[in-house]
């Protein structure tokens, strides 16, 4: 499988999840207040997600080579994905880039403060803020899930961060 249908592959997730969340928003009466908002939550996740992760740009090729800069800055922080991407070559990397960029750098950039921000909501009992950061967080979870499910199914670098965490 080369980069490109990698790279494709993860978009069509990302979109795929997003428009999901879109129709059963659409499906939400005026009048389910909180599960209306909830979903638009969710569904504005998704849509980070394909947007922080450079998922969303038009041109696919000016995209992954922004990403391969974007993960030479974050990769380091890592280790043991770092010792995976330095052993890769040219070609491999980008492959392990349009797989895995978008979930790194949302993981190393956006999540640890979102937990950072549940934890004092939680510590302040911020009822509405509790409610929301469990959805932000649980809906980027979810997606990771998907691109995961995807890896697994195509081999393509499964369990990397079980394997990043263990290891």
């Amino acid at each position: 499988m080369t980069y490109l249908e990698i790279d494709k592959a993860i978009v069509d997730i990302t979109k795929e999840k997003y428009n999901e969340c879109k129709k059963r928003l659409d499906g939400i009466s005026k009048e389910n207040i909180v599960e209306k908002k909830a979903v638009q939550l969710e569904l504005g996740m998704y849509n980070f997600c394909g947007n922080a992760g450079l998922l969303f740009t038009t041109n696919r090729e000016d995209s992954l080579n922004r990403r391969l800069i974007v993960m030479s800055q974050i990769i380091p922080r890592h280790p043991s994905l770092h010792s995976i991407y330095s052993d890769l070559t040219d070609n491999e990397k980008k492959k392990f880039v349009a797989a895995l960029q978008a979930e790194i750098f949302i993981r190393d950039t956006w999540l640890p403060e979102q937990y950072t921000e549940l934890a004092r909501a939680q510590a302040a009992n911020d009822a509405q803020n509790i409610f929301e950061f469990n959805i932000k967080i649980g809906a980027v979870k979810q997606m990771f899930a998907a691109w995961e499910n995807w890896r697994v199914k195509n081999n393509i670098y499964p369990h990397i961060f079980e394997e990043a965490n263990n290891g």
